[in-house]
């Protein structure tokens, strides 16, 4: 769960939740430093082969042993679409480039708070399908096929991108 301060990082004097912009927020009344609790950035890879759709089985929380996109935490010092594309080759072992930007949303997590999910469309560049460590599959499947997902907002984006991708080429 995440915690506010209880003590000030700057001066250690004591915080207290006091409104500030609308919002209840824990402030020092010292020095006036307001913690503001931000969400945690994560990036998800969205990458077709032919009309197959890319999907893991988590196999961490939350959603151990659902489906998924293949995201993950962007690590410090690394840019959303550098994050993206370790994440999917960590997760699926294939190596990848970020085609356009898809979506943004956030999520409340019990663990983690707030989370912003940054989800880019992706073009495959090599390597072979495994499943990570972290991963208890990892498999292509079409999108009419494919299983319920950890989150309705990836099912909804994954048919919005597929129908976009694939049924505007076809002869009217």
């Amino acid at each position: 769960m995440i915690r506010d301060y209880s003590f000030c990082p700057f001066c250690k004097g004591e915080m207290f939740p006091r409104l500030e912009e609308g919002v209840h927020r824990n402030s020092c009344q010292v020095c006036n430093f307001i913690h503001y609790r931000n969400p945690t950035p994560s990036a998800a890879g969205l990458l077709f082969r032919e009309e197959k759709v890319l999907l893991i089985k988590r196999g961490v929380e939350p959603g151990y042993g659902e489906w998924s996109l293949p995201s993950g935490f962007i690590e410090e010092d690394e840019t959303p679409e550098e994050g993206c594309i370790r994440e999917i080759m960590e997760e699926t072992g294939l190596t990848t480039s970020v085609d356009e930007l898809l979506h943004i949303f956030t999520m409340r997590t019990e663990v983690y708070g707030s989370v912003m999910i940054i989800v880019y469309k992706l073009k495959e560049e090599g390597g072979e399908l495994r499943p990570g460590s972290d991963v208890l599959d990892a498999k292509f499947c079409y999108v009419e096929e494919m299983p319920d997902l950890h989150l309705d907002q990836l099912s909804d984006l994954i048919k919005m991108a597929h129908n976009s991708e694939f049924r505007s080429s076809e002869p009217t």
